[in-house]
């Protein structure tokens, strides 16, 4: 029996039965808990650097530091990213077993994830898109992980949903794309040398990589839909557009596992070939929704209490910011990070908006007063923006990427300048990611209700649920 929560016209439909709401549940404690994870990777990355306090540690720093920095990466982008996707695929085609197993491998693989780090054991490969320790256990969590979120993600294709929400398409044809990921993987495996040697790791998830980045943008683009027609009662790109532009993501990223029976993998034109692909796939469809997004903006309303309204806001211009540093980015100094990390905070505040709008919703638990999660919202993004200014400035006047203390060369004011607002800018991004990961959990672990959720999402829209028109 469903306990279903009917949302306001406009608005995708929201409520689970209750095994569909536990197996949701857990999808976002394994979402939300790898960043909290990943938070307490970035403490003992601290630690390792401070001077006395790095004698404290239970390892010896100097090899602990870039194995807990590539297990802070793993699960800040690609546990959390993946763990999104499995819970929306679970929360659009609900299905007790495949949905339940997947989420059990997926937990199970974190948890493997973690073992060689805290054992301080592999060396680390701090290689593009998916950095690994060259541990067994190591790469059989990644194995395991992707497996759980193929699961749901499958079942999902195999039974489409019944009803076809911006949801739907966004979380379907990402998924798609995540499958294609996944073939790459596998191809490049196959194509490479035995062994897990750290030279094996760049070419093993350089093509697979490339379309995870696929699969982040699909997901980014669902949620400025799915928050567009929160905020506006309206989907911002209409309906069938909206289709099309999926269907070009798709279509995209389908070369993909072609390119692998061309060129072998590690091969330079293998990797030009993906690095084109890149970026003749993914720049049309974010620019076509942000149109549509800013063009709805203008047109209103625009309610900055709104926990989506800021959501969406922030996600765009940040993502935007992303995309203007892209252009000047050329892969030796510090305005690549900059670019990614300005893209990937775009990515993360969707993600956050999403989690507090719809998916709670969804699990008939009420997000709480609004001002928390709205100040984690507005520090998060605040001080992605400062920190991705700051690697910008700094890059332009000559900062390398991936270096650090007297390697960076910080010679002139423009450096000095730039790695201030970095420094800044992190240490605010940060507080609020501890804010967002701490208000979600606290809303996990309490009861759902389902009359104060919908009160909440009234509120929230201004749409009157009785008539379903918004309210004057």
């Amino acid at each position: 029996m469903k306990d279903t929560l009917d949302l306001p016209a406009g608005l995708p439909p929201a409520g689970l039965d209750r095994t569909a709401r536990r197996i949701l549940s857990g999808w976002m404690f394994l979402a939300v808990g790898s960043l909290a994870v990943a938070g307490g990777l970035a403490l003992l990355l601290a630690m390792s650097r401070t001077p006395v306090v790095q004698d404290w540690l239970p390892w010896p720093w100097q090899s602990f530091f870039r194995k807990a920095l590539v297990a802070h990466v793993v699960f800040a982008f690609v546990v959390w990213y993946l763990a999104m996707l499995g819970g929306l695929a679970s929360a659009v085609r609900p299905g007790s077993l495949p949905c339940a197993l997947g989420l059990a491998l997926a937990v199970g693989g974190a948890l493997l994830l973690l073992v060689p780090t805290l054992a301080n054991q592999g060396e680390p490969s701090l290689n593009n898109y998916v950095p690994v320790l060259t541990h067994p256990a190591f790469f059989a969590g990644l194995v395991a992980l992707a497996a759980g979120v193929a699961l749901p993600v499958i079942h999902m294709l195999i039974r489409p949903p019944v009803w076809s929400g911006a949801v739907t398409v966004g979380v379907g044809a990402s998924g798609v794309l995540y499958l294609l990921a996944l073939i790459c993987f596998a191809l490049a495996w196959s194509g490479l040398p035995g062994g897990i040697g750290a030279g094996v790791a760049e070419p093993l998830f350089w093509g697979g990589g490339h379309l995870l980045q696929f699969v982040h943008t699909g997901l980014l683009l669902t949620g400025w839909q799915v928050l567009g027609e929160r905020v506006f009662g309206r989907l911002p790109l209409p309906h069938r557009a909206w289709i099309a532009v999926m269907g070009v993501l798709v279509l995209a990223g389908l070369p993909g596992p072609v390119l692998y029976g061309l060129f072998p993998p590690g091969a330079e034109d293998l990797r030009r070939a993906f690095t084109w692909l890149y970026w003749t796939g993914l720049p049309l469809p974010p620019l076509v929704v942000g149109a549509a997004l800013v063009r709805a903006l203008v047109r209103g309303p625009r309610n900055w209490r709104s926990l989506a309204f800021v959501g969406l806001v922030l996600s765009l211009v940040l993502f935007g910011l992303g995309g203007v540093f892209g252009a000047f980015a050329d892969g030796s100094d510090a305005r690549t990070p900059a670019h990614y990390h300005a893209v990937i905070g775009g990515v993360n505040l969707a993600f956050m908006a999403m989690v507090f709008t719809f998916l709670f919703p969804a699990l008939l638990k009420n997000s709480g007063p609004s001002g928390g999660p709205r100040l984690s919202f507005w520090l998060y993004g605040g001080g992605q923006a400062l920190f991705s200014a700051g690697m910008f400035l700094a890059g332009g006047a000559g900062v390398g990427r991936k270096v650090a203390g007297t390697d960076q060369g910080l010679d002139s004011t423009r450096k000095l300048i730039g790695m201030a607002m970095t420094g800044t800018g992190g240490a605010i991004a940060v507080a609020g990611g501890v804010l967002f990961v701490w208000l979600a959990l606290a809303r996990l672990m309490t009861p759902g209700d389902k009359a104060e959720v919908k009160k909440a999402v009234s509120k929230e829209t201004g749409i009157n649920d009785k008539k379903g028109e918004r309210a004057r």
